[in-house]
């Protein structure tokens, strides 16, 4: 029974939001790492629901489905506690499943930094190919404009005509007013 709700609760939790994962991550890990450190000490297996933090803690999807399956239970709705014939086993399982998450977590946002920085990293490159290019085209133009017989263009106008005038880019006088 414990297995399947550790396994529940492990599932519930990697579905949390990253922030509230590290947050719950962190104090479970202590949690049950004081328990696994000292299993004879009765303050590391009881913990106190009024406590704020544990308060905190247990309203954080899945984390009272991974206590209970670590082996804890209800003691009315004061506290949770390991009885001391409890297997640490289950204990064991619980805190090597917060470190593969968080391993796994750790892992996919690298995997997605390293994305990122390459999309950056493409379109910064494409951003300087794009700049290299006007500059080759505004050096042709250059070179275009000390051949002798060079005229301007409009630009647009099918047949190249020269531009002589005001009228031939639409600068009309109107009169004034």
């Amino acid at each position: 029974m414990s297995s399947v709700k550790l396994t529940v609760g492990l599932e519930m939790l990697s579905e949390v939001r990253q922030y509230e994962f590290d947050s719950a991550n962190g104090i479970l890990q202590k949690l049950l790492g004081n328990v696994l450190a000292s299993p004879e000490e009765a303050k590391y297996r009881r913990i106190k629901t009024s406590n704020a933090k544990i308060n905190a803690l247990l309203a954080t999807r899945g984390v009272r489905a991974t206590l209970i399956g670590a082996g804890f239970v209800e003691e009315g709705a004061e506290a949770l506690s390991l009885p001391m014939d409890a297997d640490l086993a289950n204990v064991h399982a619980a805190v090597d499943g917060l470190a593969a998450q968080s391993a796994s977590r750790a892992s996919a946002d690298m995997s997605s930094r390293m994305a990122d920085a390459m999309r950056r990293k493409q379109a910064q490159e494409d951003e300087e190919n794009k700049r290299k290019q006007m500059r080759l085209n505004i050096a042709e133009d250059a070179d275009d404009r000390k051949q002798p017989g060079w005229k301007a263009k409009a630009a647009g106008v099918k047949d190249g005509r020269s531009i002589t005038g005001c009228s031939d880019i639409g600068a009309v006088d109107n009169g004034g007013g």
